[in-house]
């Protein structure tokens, strides 16, 4: 079930092969890309926390994602956030100088 839902999220977000390993109660996933062009932790850490809102079935826990070590934090969450405010912001500057 796991794989079937995030394996063609991680085929749309990053179109190079990959393989996909099943873990058990704490679910371990094993990415290994073909491509030199493969994604940085955050890129992958994005992917999840992005098809954490049309996956089922199962949770995706966004502060408990850790890539190579690296712990999320949810900081991902609280960045695109913040990114989200920032293009709000200039959209409505822009539209104000028209």
């Amino acid at each position: 079930m796991i794989k079937g839902q995030l394996e063609p999220v991680f085929h749309r977000t990053f179109p190079y092969s990959f393989m996909f390993f099943s873990g058990s109660v704490i679910n371990t996933i094993d990415l290994n890309f073909v491509s030199p062009l493969a994604p940085n932790n955050t890129q992958i850490v994005s992917a999840l926390i992005n098809a954490a809102s049309i996956v089922s079935g199962f949770d995706i826990e966004g502060s408990s994602i850790n890539v190579n070590g690296i712990s999320s934090s949810g900081v991902s969450q609280k960045m695109s956030l913040v990114t989200a405010s920032c293009l709000v912001l200039l959209s409505w500057l822009l539209s104000s100088q028209q």
